[in-house]
């Protein structure tokens, strides 16, 4: 178990690297232009993505982050922004690497942000991390097509094969 989610992890950090890729030649307008996404733009989108994985991480750590909303930007710069949440991943290495594979089938314990108790299974709550990544990174090349632009090639069998794994 561990060593699938390590895998994932870097194939979630190969397919964010490849879709920020994709969006630097978009100018700033298209960039954080409202096109419907669930948080609007790519830019608004990547910012959610980066709040989401600091929420998960912190609780799966023992902490408590909870952010002003689900769409706080939190990050203005696009760079900056691509350097956190690559940073970002990379933390999840060692948090899966610190697992005692005793857990993985056990209960996992946390607040929502609306302060609900709730209680999954702990590999779980791990997937749906990954899961949740996959979603919004699918949204974000939907919307790199319908500004023109070439989208990448980030399913995880192409992750498998470029990295011969």
């Amino acid at each position: 178990m561990k060593d699938f989610f390590i895998r994932n992890n870097a194939y979630h950090i190969w397919a964010t690297n490849l879709l920020y890729d994709s969006i630097v030649s978009l100018s700033d307008e298209d960039y954080k232009k409202d096109l419907g996404l669930f948080f609007k733009s790519i830019h608004g989108t990547l910012n959610h993505l980066l709040i989401v994985e600091k929420v998960w991480y912190s609780r799966l750590k023992g902490d408590v982050y909870i952010p002003s909303s689900l769409a706080e930007e939190i990050e203005t710069d696009r760079q900056t922004l691509k350097s956190r949440m690559v940073e970002s991943l990379e933390l999840w290495n060692s948090l899966i690497s610190g697992i005692d594979s005793s857990i993985w089938d056990t209960k996992f314990r946390y607040k929502t942000m609306r302060g609900f108790e709730v209680e999954l299974i702990y590999c779980d709550v791990i997937q749906h991390n990954f899961n949740h990544r996959t979603h919004h990174r699918g949204q974000i090349t939907t919307a790199i097509t319908q500004l023109g632009g070439n989208s990448p090639e980030i399913d995880y069998v192409y992750y498998l094969q470029t990295k011969g794994k």
